[in-house]
């Protein structure tokens, strides 16, 4: 594998990964975002906000600098999880440290000064692989016991569809197998969003006027985004029984007129002072050889099939 800094769009300095079939960049002058994966002189699968479009502003808190700003920045980026302003949207817009080990780079951010949480993530990349492994991480810096989990959320551009697989376990049929929780503003009769009796369908296109997210208990492990040339698939191991947020959601796909945005999560957990959690995904890159309708349920569905994921 080849590392080394670069200039990349309006990021400034950031690492620059490849192992002469893929290549990733990573940001490091904030962040880190992985803001471009994609094939070896290729297209950029990643969705950048060069204009910085995508900001939450921070509350009015010392702690945040008052009136500091979180910055999606597009790409790919580690927050925690339940929700909370302070935590999952806190600004992340200083210098990160990078260190390079034996199978990747090892990314971190500041400690939160909310929290006292430290994030990091480690990109592995095989050789000849067309997929990277993300080791994402968090600690517990605090002298307290603190209740967190990791989402790992990649916003991807160009046209395409998501797809979130619906639970095939068969059990008892007077208790649910299936979780679904639309956020609000989503519509459930709206055009983009489709269904059959295995997946759930979120089209993405420049006409998509009004955002729409869709999480579930993605008891399969993985969700995919199918465009015309390439297609994404993050897997991550999904734990039955265990307590997941956002209803118990453990994948999240939203679809909006500028990008799509894949998230993995991990359970909640019960951290003590100095504890470590992980949540692993695996971001794999196919190419469309046999080009899918986009518009047609039945033909993502054949496409997805023929991937094997749900062997």
């Amino acid at each position: 594998m080849d590392i080394k800094e670069v200039q990349f769009e309006n990021y400034g300095k950031c690492l620059l990964m490849t192992n002469g079939v893929i290549e990733a960049v990573v940001t490091i002058e904030a962040g880190p975002r992985i803001v471009r994966l994609g094939p070896c002189g290729g297209e950029n699968l990643m969705f950048t906000d060069i204009e910085r479009k995508y900001v939450v502003r921070g509350k009015d808190e010392e702690s945040l600098k008052k009136g500091s700003s979180f910055y999606y920045y597009g790409g790919h980026r580690e927050v925690l999880m339940p929700y909370k302003q302070e935590q999952t949207f806190y600004p992340d817009n200083s210098p990160v440290v990078y260190s390079i080990l034996n199978d990747g780079v090892l990314f971190a951010s500041q400690k939160q000064k909310t929290s006292d949480m430290k994030l990091e993530y480690e990109i592995v990349m095989g050789k000849d692989a067309t997929d990277i492994m993300v080791v994402h991480t968090a600690e517990n810096c605090s002298k307290k016991v603190q209740t967190h989990g990791i989402a790992a959320a990649t916003m991807l551009c160009g046209e395409g569809t998501a797809v979130l697989p619906q639970s095939q376990e068969s059990g008892c049929k007077y208790i649910p197998g299936r979780i679904a929780a639309a956020w609000p503003g989503t519509s459930l009769n709206d055009p983009n969003i489709f269904l059959s009796d295995k997946y759930i369908f979120l089209n993405r296109s420049a006409q998509n006027n009004t955002p729409v997210k869709i999480g579930l208990n993605d008891t399969s492990g993985w969700g995919a985004y199918v465009g015309k040339k390439y297609a994404v698939v993050k897997r991550f191991v999904h734990t039955p029984q265990a307590a997941y947020p956002d209803f118990g959601c453990s994948f999240e796909a939203e679809a909006t007129r500028d990008y799509a945005e894949l998230t993995s999560l991990s359970p909640i957990y019960r951290m003590e002072p100095g504890e470590i959690i992980k949540h692993v995904e695996n971001i794999s890159i196919f190419e469309t050889k046999i080009i899918p309708d986009t518009g047609d349920k039945g033909s993502i569905a054949g496409y997805i099939d023929s991937l094997g994921l749900n062997g």
